[in-house]
Parts: C-alpha cells; sequence; structure tokens
C-alpha cells in the first residue's frame, strides 16, 4: 500500500481529467503523476528515503499537493506545517520530527534558516522561487524523468505527521499512517457514490488533516477536480465560485458564515453544492437554518481530530439529518461514551468521547508515553465531552481540556499561556473562549499585571505574535487583579 496510489488509479482511469484547478491553470491526472515522480526521484538522489521527515511548508497550491504526494511515494514522512508558522514554533517542530529537508517560498527562507541554526536537522531547502543556497523546485523536477513508481509499504507505515497542541495541552506530532489516510478520505466514494464528476472546492487550509482528508484525498479517490485556494478573499472567490459549480466540499463554520453575509455573496448561486460537509468547529444553529434557507441546500455536520486522521461521524446522506449533533459514526469506525473510570455509559448519559477504528493515529512522533495517555486498549481518548443517542447519533457537550477552537483551528491554553506570562509585566494569565457567531469563538486573555504595571493590550497582543501564529494569539485582553482556578486549572472566575 501507498497513499499516492490514489494518483496512479486515477491517471490510468482518467488521464486526462482536470485533478487540480489553481489560479488559471489547470492540471490534468497525467500530469500531476509526472510531476510527483520527478520531485520523488528527486528526493531519493539527494538520499532521502524511508521514514524521512519532509516539512512541507506551503498553503493551498498545486506545489503542495505535489510534495505531499511525492513525499509519501518514496515512503518518507510529509511533515505539513502552517506557512505562517513562526520561527519560534518551527523550532519546537524541527526539534520533534528532524526534519532533512524543507520545502516552501522564498519569504520562509530566512525564518527556515534561523530555527535551523539551532537544530541543525535541515541538509536542504527546496524552494518555489528564486533563493540564494536553495534547490529551485522547477530545475529539481527537470532534471528527472515522469517515471517513478511507488515504494511498496505496510499499510500501518507512517505518511504524514501533523503537529497539534493534541490532547495534552503542548505540540506534538500526530503520526498518520497509509491506512489511517486512506480509509478516511473514502466517504465521497463510498458512502455518496461519487465519480469524477465532483468538483471539490480545497479552500481551508490542506496542511490541516481536515482540508487533506476531506477536500484533497477524498476528492481525488473519485477521480474528482480539487479547486485549490491559496487565501480567502470572497471577493475574488465568488465569481470564480460561479464558474467552477463546486459539487463538494468540506468548509468550516466560519466560510458558512461568509457565503451567507459577505457583500459580494449577495447574488451567489450555489445550487451546483450537492454535498457540504461543515466541521473544524461546532455550526451553530442560526447560520445552519439561515444558509439552508437562503441557498436551498443541507449541510451536514460532521466531527473529528488530527489523531483520527481526522473524521470520526458526520451526519451524511444516506441517513436523517440531525443538524444539532455531529451525525454518526463513519463505516469500521466505534463511538463509545466512558465516564472517568473509562467505563462505557448508556445512551443518553454524559462522558468522554472515544474512538476506535482504522483511522486512529500511529501515535505521537517520538512521543511513545504520550501515545500511551490517549490510547488505551484500543480507544482513542479525545478530551471531547458528549452524549449517544439511541440511534447512534453523537452530540458534543463540552471539552475536558483546555481547548479552544477559533474559525477551526484548535488553540491549546497551556501554549499561549506560556508565552504570555514571559512577558515581565505580566504576573498571571489565562485565556478563555468567548462565543463568536462567525469564528466560534475567540480568544481573550485575562492578566493580572504585576505590581505598578499597566500593560496595554495592544503590546500584549504585539508581543504574543513575535513567537504564535496569528490565529493562536488573543484578539481581547482584559486585566483583571486575580483569577480562580479549577483543580485542573481552568479559569472559573476573574475580578
Amino acid at each position: 500500500m501507498n497513499l499516492s496510489e490514489i494518483v496512479d488509479r486515477a491517471a490510468s482511469a482518467w488521464p486526462e481529467q482536470t485533478a487540480l484547478v489553481f489560479e488559471n491553470h489547470r492540471i490534468t491526472y497525467a500530469e500531476l503523476l509526472r510531476a510527483m515522480n520527478r520531485l520523488s526521484a528527486g528526493l531519493s538522489a539527494m538520499g532521502i528515503g524511508k521514514e524521512d521527515c519532509v516539512v512541507i511548508l506551503l498553503g493551498n497550491r498545486p506545489e503542495f499537493v505535489v510534495s505531499y504526494f511525492a513525499v509519501v511515494r518514496i515512503g518518507a514522512i510529509a511533515v505539513t506545517l502552517n506557512p505562517v508558522s513562526t520561527p519560534y514554533e518551527l523550532s519546537h517542530y524541527f526539534t520533534e520530527c528532524k526534519p532533512k529537508v524543507v520545502i516552501c517560498k522564498a519569504d520562509q527562507v530566512a525564518g527556515v534558516r534561523e530555527c535551523n541554526s539551532r537544530t541543525g536537522y535541515v541538509k536542504a531547502i527546496i524552494c518555489l522561487d528564486e533563493a540564494e543556497g536553495t534547490i529551485p523546485y522547477n530545475k529539481l523536477l527537470g532534471e528527472f524523468s515522469g517515471e517513478f513508481k511507488a515504494v511498496d509499504l505496510k499499510p500501518d507505515d507512517p505518511a504524514v505527521v501533523i503537529f497539534t497542541a493534541g490532547l495534552l495541552g503542548r505540540a506534538l506530532g500526530a503520526t498518520l499512517s497509509h491506512k489511517n489516510l486512506h480509509t478516511n478520505s473514502l466517504m465521497l466514494k463510498e458512502q455518496c457514490n461519487g465519480g469524477p464528476e465532483h468538483r471539490g472546492l480545497a479552500l481551508i487550509p490542506l496542511f490541516h488533516a481536515f482540508g487533506a482528508a476531506v477536500n484533497l484525498l477524498g476528492t481525488m479517490q473519485v477521480g474528482g477536480t480539487v479547486y485549490l485556494v491559496e487565501r480567502v478573499d470572497f471577493g475574488k472567490l465568488v465569481p470564480w465560485l460561479q464558474a467552477a459549480r463546486i459539487t463538494y466540499s468540506g468548509m468550516v463554520p466560519m466560510v458558512f458564515y461568509g457565503l451567507l453575509f459577505h457583500p459580494a455573496c449577495n447574488n451567489l448561486d450555489l445550487s451546483s453544492l450537492r454535498i457540504g460537509i461543515s466541521g473544524g468547529a461546532a455550526l451553530s444553529m442560526e447560520i445552519y437554518e439561515k444558509f439552508c434557507e437562503r441557498y436551498k441546500i443541507d449541510i451536514y455536520q460532521g466531527y473529528g481530530l488530527t489523531e483520527a486522521a481526522p473524521v470520526v461521524s458526520w451526519n451524511n446522506i444516506n441517513v436523517k439529518n440531525k443538524p444539532s449533533t455531529v451525525g454518526v459514526p463513519i463505516p469500521d469506525v466505534q463511538i463509545e461514551i466512558h465516564d472517568d473510570q473509562g467505563k462505557p455509559v448508556p445512551a443518553g448519559e454524559e462522558g468522554e468521547v472515544v474512538v476506535k477504528g482504522p483511522n486512529v493515529m500511529i501515535g505521537y512522533l517520538g512521543r511513545p508515553a504520550e501515545t500511551q495517555m490517549v490510547i488505551r486498549d484500543g480507544w482513542l481518548y479525545t478530551g471531547d465531552l458528549g452524549r449517544l443517542d439511541a440511534e447512534g447519533y453523537l452530540t458534543l457537550t463540552g471539552l475536558k481540556k483546555d481547548l479552544i477552537i477559533t474559525s477551526g483551528f484548535n488553540v491549546y491554553c497551556q501554549e499561549v499561556e506560556e508565552i504570555l506570562i514571559r512577558n515581565p509585566q505580566i504576573a498571571d494569565v489565562a485565556l478563555v473562549g468567548v462565543p463568536d457567531l462567525m469564528r466560534g469563538q475567540v480568544i481573550e486573555a485575562l492578566v493580572v499585571p504585576e505590581k505598578g504595571a499597566q500593560p496595554a493590550e495592544r503590546e500584549i497582543i504585539r508581543f504574543c505574535r513575535e513567537y504564535l501564529s496569528r490565529y493562536k494569539c488573543p484578539r481581547k485582553v482584559t486585566l483583571v487583579k486575580e483569577i480562580t482556578r479549577d483543580k485542573h486549572g481552568k479559569p472559573v472566575s476573574w475580578r
């Protein structure tokens, strides 16, 4: 088994079918296969082989897709990172995964070199643009033929690492196997009987597990066309959407909100959309109802997490849609609700959501002890609270983990608080999530100043952004005198 053989099968069946559309460029499956084979050959010639880590630091563009498949094709591990990661974040990721190669754009080279000066693992940088001391991406592809046979691997061999603050509050590399990703991306093919007529919209990031499995791999499993959007700009996106006639997409609630309320969407026709999936965060019933009423399209809400590759359940087209739930388990996946002693509870009772199936990750890269904390007797303990009804539908009710979900991204409070407490003007700090119709939640920092200090909100936010990606940083800062916490360290009151 090799995940990249998804492209081989599509190129064999539909060689001239358009695989990717990006801006004004179209790439057929035959062309995609040749490009990824050339990059696979180039990486192999550089000495990259089985289970070596290659960082892909790119947005939703064809080079990401080519790199993703080329890396797993040679048996190496694709480490997909947010391209706006800071040098501070990259240093941690590099220390954890020890990458030999980084694939990025020119504006990221300085940051890669800065953190590599401390870690020293990266031996080569493949750059999409011209940058001194790097290997030009197009030149590398031009040096090799379009023939390269996928390395035969075991289903449980690692394919992709995605860093998540995980279920333990610090950034760890969730390692997903070829089997994890293959089985998790079969929804469109097996549950929806999809085929090459599907046009999938890849609007949410492909470095995110949801974006990769649902929008990229899911569409390619049926030989469909993936429309890549690197940056969300509704003014430019809407006319493009009209022409594309998208039939299928997984999106986060923020996108559904934008499609409803952005002025550019006033006359938008979405009648081609047959399967719209919402995930990454809870979709409010208000947005659901307004979207369905306006566009006369149903939305199928689902649930997943990076450690589950990521999809666990969804309200699919073959069952009754219960929009206040996150649906029923996908095929071959089991969901139970456990109490604090790890025992199953009856239907209707709240407890921790636990998951078992071929989608559950191998583990956290190089972290066996942490892996054993979250995978016990084959069950993945998600840290999410929920309940199952008599028909097996899952309703999420809360979180055991100290987590804020904003715009579909998980922000673990501990990671941000550890940065903010370094500020010499801050004596204590805690994060809370403030409900927001568009983003689900926005981050508010409760700050206890050091005696005599009066830190400005702007200064605190700027300090945080020096270390962490913008989506992790607070949008609001409130100065308080005291923060009271529960036994788990979560803030329960402040004054």
